[in-house]
């Protein structure tokens, strides 16, 4: 029974893992994709051990603009300057759970004197860095950000699923754009 429900319990936490990562966007007021024709894409690869990531997000980023009806141009005759990137996190879980039944004792601030009672508590911590991928459009004219997208939890570093790490970031990457070009309020 206990192994049912441990089962049971994983399975819940893995498919709302899946169901959807946090996605969050800002853009200027002033924004409007129809002035933007040609972008660049301006990131330099990352550390060593990431440019197979850094290749990864640069071609969804690509693939997702180019989609929208820009062209990809060089930096001196780019409209939109793409800059992106990947911000590993590092976050500790902790996992308590119970071993065994006990009876408890006797005395004060010990009530439960009969009353079946777990005992012992053992902890379990895990260590997992996780990829945001972050994406920002920049006017190349001004130089001031227009547009500003992230979504966390994207890809597990190190990667050890090429495969699969290409799937999540192409995923989330066509999920942060869903959105994109922002609709402005009307006055």
């Amino acid at each position: 029974m206990r192994s049912q429900q441990l089962a049971l319990g994983m399975g819940l936490m893995v498919a709302v893992g899946c169901a959807g990562r946090k996605v969050s966007t800002d853009f200027s007021p002033a924004f409007s994709l129809s002035q933007y024709r040609t972008f660049a894409l301006v990131m330099p690869p990352s550390k060593m051990g990431e440019q197979l990531v850094d290749q990864r997000v640069r071609n969804a980023v690509r693939a997702q603009l180019d989609a929208k009806g820009l062209t990809a141009s060089d930096r001196q005759n780019a409209d939109v300057f793409a800059g992106y990137g990947v911000v590993d996190k590092t976050h500790t879980e902790v996992y308590t759970s119970q071993d065994g039944w006990g009876w408890g004792g006797w005395g004060w601030r010990n009530y439960r004197w009969g009353v079946p009672w777990p005992m012992t508590a053992q902890r379990r911590i895990e260590t997992y860095t996780d990829g945001t991928v972050v994406v920002n459009l920049i006017d190349a004219r001004t130089r001031q950000v227009v547009w500003h997208g992230e979504v966390a939890d994207v890809v597990n570093l190190p990667v050890s699923d090429p495969a699969r790490a290409t799937r999540q970031i192409n995923d989330a990457v066509a999920k942060l754009f869903e959105k994109f070009p922002p609709q402005t309020p009307r006055a």
